[in-house]
């Protein structure tokens, strides 16, 4: 009750706050622009400001405009988003995180459709998948789990690939700081306006840049070597010398991708995607800031660091992502019945390696382990979309998914290589499978005012669960559990230029293989798994108004949300034993404000602003009682975006600048240090693109990110001011 008294007062306030502002507003005529279309809202085509919720759609445009390399960079800039890409192309581990939820986990991601969180993890490796196939991305906030299911908690986003409508042909390519070089080709062509084929190819690779320094504990005693400095840890102290780096985090990426289209007549079509993709990064030979990789440094009047050979090599072996994805889906019309088909699969191969050996051996010659992560999922879905009477709309649908995933720990003679693997010392792996069964009815109550109903239900099963060493491997029984997950949600188009929305729904997340079965020891502690967890849930409110000023030339929006979750999932520490346990604990609540507005200045001009403000609290977590009322770890509490964006004749080009506030890793909190390695801090940056366009068929851009040199620690350290230029050539 008190969720929806929240929804009932913000639609009021902001209902009497505009109402005047609008009044004003309706008697004059606005420009007519086209409106943009939004489909995964609903999963039926919908204008975005009728769409329920807060829905933005990225244009291939605004892609363009930006320097984007990666796919989650092109949400950076979006309210109610954060990206955490702590180290350019380089970074393995990045997510996007959707009104205080971490990590890709608690946010589903599909590609046309075709859900692309993995079955270990839940999360996805972004720097595999291509740019240049972007038609637009679509992203909804807010708890989806009534029409998609599980992982939806924090909301959706969905990439949809181009679809050409004639012959197209363009070649890219470009080179920037650290030998950054990338480059794109693709043709398409529609033939005898039926079918439509795209084809194309990504690739880049960059030297990259120290990105982790090697620090070593200060100690009493009397150091022999001079050089490094000084650096505190991340609770503020000065217990830190810096004695060197672990070279130079270089990455590559390269991908290939293709969509067919064949439309049978006006009443249906048939498509298929795939992208087969690497994402793969690597250390080069680490450096010494004290012309030794073995000594005790003088590290003040009676202090000194000891470091060893390994310690520059410590968490710097290579890595790669290896994800293949195919989905066809089916459209078809049978009278006023719109009927959808999907079956898809998505399957990696995920690889990194570390250094074991002892503390004299180095970058050339350590031993080291391999972890070997292999999985596959199945997704199919069937869907009918049926207006009932004038005023209904139903939607009705089955969903089938089916999840596997192994993986193998084992010991190699060097940790540089993959090659001369030993046999598995430890194995954990299972499966799971999920039937459900949604629909949505969309009820148009007068012209102006629109209601959406819906809910799915979700059956649980994971099976097959086991881990340890081969041969002697624990097993697990299975476990079961199911999730009913409804939805409420009003659209009012108050006047012609003012929206509301509000909205109540139920989401959730069942917990993935990683969690149920992979068990694992570092620095003398053992992580254990749960196969008896139980998924997280989520009851969300929301409430939001979109208003058009100055024959819509201006836009705001103010959307406000709350979060209440339970059974999250914690680790119960045993200090004794020295494990830490999954179990299903916490709670938490999440609530925040979300502004954006927009003015077009000229025809070719056009700024833009968006502030996020969110509240991220454990509430409640027997398991560690220090962790209640700390900020959800990985969340800032404040982040805004402001930027121009120009297009005039012969240029295009954006200067966007990006602030997020503090961030905690630790979930205790008591990581409060800034300027220092393994912390968060307060950032602000800006990056800008100019494009130039002297001809139709040829444009040629500069690209300056962190344009003023900004210093800060996101975890990693960035890098700094970085250029990058390119060339395109398109038909």
């Amino acid at each position: 009750m008190k969720g929806l008294r929240f929804v009932v007062i913000l639609i009021g306030m902001i209902a009497l706050f505009l109402s005047q502002v609008s009044w004003a507003e309706e008697k004059e005529t606005g420009v007519i622009k086209l409106e943009e279309i939004v489909v995964t809202a609903t999963k039926t085509e919908k204008k975005v400001e009728d769409a329920p919720g807060s829905v933005t759609i990225i244009s291939k445009e605004e892609i363009e405009r930006r320097n984007i390399k990666t796919v989650d960079e092109a949400l950076s800039e979006l309210k109610g988003v954060f990206t955490k890409r702590n180290k350019g192309l380089m970074d393995s581990t990045s997510s996007v995180r959707l009104r205080g939820f971490k990590g890709d986990q608690y946010t589903l991601i599909l590609l046309d459709g075709q859900p692309l969180n993995d079955a270990y993890t839940g999360g996805l490796e972004w720097g595999m998948l291509p740019v240049d196939n972007i038609e637009r991305i679509e992203v909804i906030r807010g708890a989806a789990s009534a029409l998609f299911g599980g992982n939806a908690m924090g909301g959706v986003i969905n990439i949809i690939t181009k679809t050409p409508e004639k012959l197209e042909a363009s070649a890219t390519g470009g080179y920037g700081t650290d030998n950054t070089r990338h480059y794109r080709v693709s043709v398409g062509d529609r033939f005898s306006d039926k079918l439509s084929l795209r084809i194309g190819y990504e690739g880049e690779s960059t030297d990259g840049y120290p990105t982790a320094p090697v620090q070593r504990t200060i100690k009493s005693g009397t150091g022999t070597e001079s050089g490094g400095y000084p650096m505190n840890d991340k609770y503020g102290e000065p217990t830190k010398w810096v004695v060197g780096d672990k070279g130079d985090n270089s990455a590559e990426k390269r991908n290939i991708n293709a969509k067919a289209t064949l439309d049978f007549s006006d009443i249906g079509s048939l498509s298929f995607t795939a992208v087969s993709g690497r994402h793969e990064y690597d250390y080069g030979p680490p450096n010494t800031y004290i012309a030794t990789f073995t000594g005790s440094a003088i590290a003040g009047p009676g202090k000194k660091a000891d470091f060893k050979p390994n310690h520059f090599i410590s968490y710097t072996g290579i890595g790669r992502n290896e994800t293949d994805i195919y989905t066809v889906a089916l459209r078809g019309s049978f009278g006023s019945m719109q009927l959808n088909a999907q079956l898809g699969t998505v399957r990696t191969d995920d690889r990194y390696t570390l250094e074991t050996g002892g503390s004299t051996k180095t970058y050339y010659d350590s031993p080291g382990s391999l972890k070997l992560t292999e999985t596959e999922a199945w997704f199919s879905e069937l869907r009918a979309d049926m207006p009932i009477g004038e005023d209904h709309l139903l939607t009705i649908g089955l969903s089938y998914r089916t999840d596997d995933s192994d993986t193998n720990d084992y010991d190699i003679p060097y940790y540089r290589s993959y090659e001369g693997k030993s046999d598995s010392t430890f194995y954990s792996g299972g499966e799971d499978r999920i039937w459900a069964i949604f629909f949505q009815d969309e009820w148009k109550i007068i012209k102006k005012l629109t209601f959406y109903l819906g809910g799915r239900y979700d059956a649980w099963k994971v099976s097959d669960g086991a881990s340890g060493v081969p041969g002697s491997e624990t097993t697990y029984d299975s476990n079961t559990d199911s999730e009913f997950s409804p939805k409420a949600a009003v659209v009012w188009k108050a006047l012609p230029d003012t929206t509301l929305k509000g909205s109540v729904g139920h989401a959730f997340r069942a917990p993935n293989l990683y969690e149920l079965y992979r068990t694992w020891t570092s620095w003398g502690w053992e992580y254990r798994s749960n196969p008896s967890l139980n998924p997280e849930t989520v009851w969300t409110y929301e409430a939001g108004v979109d208003q058009y000023l100055f024959d819509r030339k201006t836009k705001l929006s103010l959307t406000g949300f709350r979060n209440d979750i339970k059974d999250l999932i914690y680790y119960k520490i045993d200090n004794t034993a020295k494990t830490k346990t999954r179990m299903n604990a916490g709670k938490a609540r999440t609530y925040g404000l979300e502004f954006e507005a927009s003015q077009e200045i000229t025809r070719w001009l056009k700024a833009w602003g968006n502030l996020t403000y969110i509240s991220a609290k454990i509430t409640e977590n027997p398991l560690d009682p220090t962790t209640e009322d700390k900020n959800v770890t990985g969340i800032p509490r404040t982040t805004y975006n402001i930027g121009l964006d120009a297009e005039h004749k012969w240029f295009k080009g954006s200067l966007v600048g990006r602030y997020f506030s503090k961030i905690y890793n630790d979930s205790d909190n008591k990581d409060t240090a800034e300027g220092v390695y393994k912390t968060y801090e307060p950032a602000f940056y800006v990056d800008s693109k100019i494009t130039f366009m002297p001809y139709k068929w040829a444009d040629i851009s500069l690209s300056v990110d962190n344009i003023f040199d900004e210093e800060y620690f996101e975890y990693y350290m960035p890098e700094g001011r970085t250029y990058f230029c390119e060339l395109t050539l398109r038909y």
